[in-house]
């Protein structure tokens, strides 16, 4: 079982670069991806995007790629014309805006070292890519360890609110026929004020309530929410994705849980049903973090 939360960072780097990957990630319903990337490597998104779906299957993930150039001894220089054509306009504007003289030269240019960089795409295929593919390996084996921890962690969380699920559970199913007497003498009294000294077939009366009082009986709940709770245990305890069948495992144990509430004026039952409901709430709530 895995957390939806994770974070892992590692570097590669040779004789002439470093390459750095980040991920991180929080909750979401599905698997989204999202990578930004140095403007050289941007051809290398469609191979992270596909790793990384290759690992996990539900989260928002964030993955930042840094790429530095240690060295450039030796190696071919290029210019980088877009670039070079902004930073010309850009300096033609602000001579006009605050009409200067003086004309763009060479000198004004140089004040920008981004204009002149290596020519990756020769580089990428054979040095950079390999120390890619090397640091996200890293980075989300990283990843990947915390979100464990983390699902491991909740895990422990979730054994413990079951069993007081289950404790409260078997307690409301102990005095569950209380209940159907508790109901029957409280329908009885009612009537009884309501008819006052009419005279009714007693017989009748009597087959009617207790139709009525069977109605009330929540052995059937607690055996349907008992059920649900040893699901969950099983479910936790599963290697695959489990997030939407603990989710769905959840809804059913509220719906039993309110049914109960409805069957019962027992303060005591009342009074366990609504710590039940409290406690799957959290359990709710805790759930959205799994994978």
């Amino acid at each position: 079982m895995r957390s939806m939360t994770g974070y892992g960072k590692a570097a590669s780097n040779n004789e002439w670069f470093t390459v750095s990957v980040e991920i991180k990630s929080v909750n979401n319903r599905f698997l989204e991806v999202s990578v930004r990337l140095p403007k050289e490597l941007s051809s290398e998104e469609i191979l992270i995007r596909e790793y990384l779906k290759g690992k996990v299957t539900r989260g928002k993930i964030f993955v930042y790629v840094n790429l530095e150039k240690t060295q450039q001894e030796g190696k071919e220089l290029f210019i980088d014309w877009q670039a070079a054509e902004q930073k010309v306009q850009m300096l033609n504007t602000l001579k006009e805006h605050f009409q200067l003289d003086d004309s763009v030269k060479l000198n004004h240019l140089l004040m920008f070292p981004d204009l002149f960089t290596m020519d990756l795409q020769d580089l990428i295929e054979e040095q950079i890519r390999p120390l890619l593919l090397e640091a996200l390996e890293k980075a989300a084996s990283e990843f990947l360890k915390m979100r464990e921890q983390e699902g491991a962690n909740l895990k422990l969380d979730f054994q413990k609110r079951l069993e007081k699920i289950e404790r409260l559970v078997n307690e409301i199913k102990q005095i569950a026929p209380d209940n159907i007497q508790h109901e029957f003498e409280r329908l009885s009294k009612n009537v009884n004020n309501l008819i006052g000294e009419q005279k009714v077939d007693a017989g009748r009366l009597e087959q009617e309530l207790a139709i009525l009082s069977d109605r009330v009986d929540i052995t059937e709940e607690c055996v349907r929410l008992k059920s649900h709770i040893d699901l969950f245990k099983k479910t936790i305890a599963m290697k695959e994705d489990i997030g939407k069948r603990l989710n769905f495992l959840l809804q059913e144990m509220h719906r039993e849980a309110n049914t109960i509430s409805s069957k019962t004026t027992m303060l005591e039952i009342s009074h366990k049903v609504i710590n039940v409901k409290e406690e799957i709430e959290k359990l709710r709530e805790q759930v959205q973090n799994i994978e």
